[in-house]
């Protein structure tokens, strides 16, 4: 990525309302990418057909972040795990670092980090490396989810000279839900996966399908709206996504994210249209996605040119705009800029 882009990303980021988009690619490679089990959940009519998709959906997303959980990763996954453990965690850093030293003071330090993701790799990494975060829970004892607990700026105050600064947050907004959510009665309790059911993965048919409702989260699937508190808090947060568009000089990372959801795609689209003032950049993983994302954005009925799509300069694997590449390509460059700056 030549330096004229990377400068340009530095200055949006510097003026604007930092927001990010991930999709099931930021989890790779320690959990599978999602592939075709939206369409396979939303076309399937035989429920028994549903139901294996589900399973396979439960032992191969879910399933591993008790061991992240338990630190007890398996041998045969534990270097995936680590350079997602690893890559999350220099996106933390780097986006953390930017956020501090940003000269605008009229914005807030903060980034929401929107993403349909239900693993706890996210919080498994920032809360190693001690970065505030806002997950959605207030309470310590008995930890419950509002929406109001989002967007809560942190104060620090120096030991000696009483100066106040502001400290980086990240708002972590699980559109679908996550295996942290413990759903009793109409609320949203936060839990250390302690309610989550492992014996599912020896269940079969209705007996798998009973325990795995009870997960508060939001199936992969385009029938997604129904009338219980976890659908309810899904539009909520839809809403919150798509206020956060609306505002102005407001920029939007979209990575790991094949834009299949239509809730997501229609609000992005109609944000852009309505928004003069609002950036997208969306980061294709390989090249040969890129018209198919085009047309998917619509690129060319856009009312604003803003949506931006950035693919890799190859095919090969070393040149794949994971989170990994990403981080290092754009915020880690920025960071060493913005140290470049503080010298001079």
């Amino acid at each position: 990525m030549d330096n004229q882009k990377i400068q340009e990303i530095k200055e949006v980021i510097q003026s604007s309302h930092v927001n990010f988009l991930f999709g099931a690619g930021v989890s790779s490679p320690f959990l599978p990418l999602l592939g075709d089990i939206e369409t396979r959940l939303s076309s399937e009519k035989k429920e028994d057909e549903r139901i294996k998709i589900k399973k396979e959906y439960f032992e191969k997303v879910m399933l591993p972040n008790l061991d992240v959980i338990d630190e007890n990763v398996n041998a045969s996954k534990q270097t995936d795990f680590e350079t997602t453990h690893k890559a999350y965690k220099n996106f933390f850093e780097f986006v953390g670092h930017i956020l501090l030293h940003r000269k605008n003071t009229i914005l807030s330090k903060q980034a929401n980090i929107f993403t349909t993701n239900i693993d706890i790799l996210m919080e498994n990494a920032i809360e190693e490396i001690g970065i505030e975060y806002n997950d959605g829970f207030s309470g310590r004892l008995n930890s419950t989810f509002s929406l109001s607990n989002f967007k809560k700026s942190i104060l620090k105050r120096s030991l000696h000279f009483e100066n106040i600064s502001e400290i980086p947050i990240f708002n972590l907004i699980k559109i679908h839900g996550s295996l942290t959510w413990e759903k009793i009665g109409e609320k949203i309790f936060f839990s250390k996966l302690k309610h989550f059911n492992s014996s599912l993965k020896d269940k079969t048919g209705k007996a798998f399908d009973d325990g795995y409702k009870k997960l508060a989260i939001v199936n992969p699937e385009r029938k997604k709206l129904e009338e219980t508190v976890i659908d309810l808090t899904y539009y909520e947060l839809l809403r919150m996504y798509s206020s956060e568009l609306e505002k102005e000089n407001a920029v939007l990372f979209i990575m790991g994210f094949s834009m299949e959801d239509e809730h997501i795609r229609e609000i992005t689209i109609r944000s852009a249209n309505s928004n003069p003032t609002l950036k997208i950049y969306l980061f294709c993983h390989g090249q040969d996605t890129d018209s198919k994302m085009k047309d998917k954005m619509q690129i060319g009925k856009l009312r604003y040119s803003n949506i931006e799509i950035i693919e890799p300069e190859s095919n090969e694997e070393k040149d794949k705009l994971n989170l990994a590449k990403i981080t290092e390509l754009i915020f880690g460059s920025i960071v060493k800029s913005i140290a470049h700056d503080n010298k001079d």
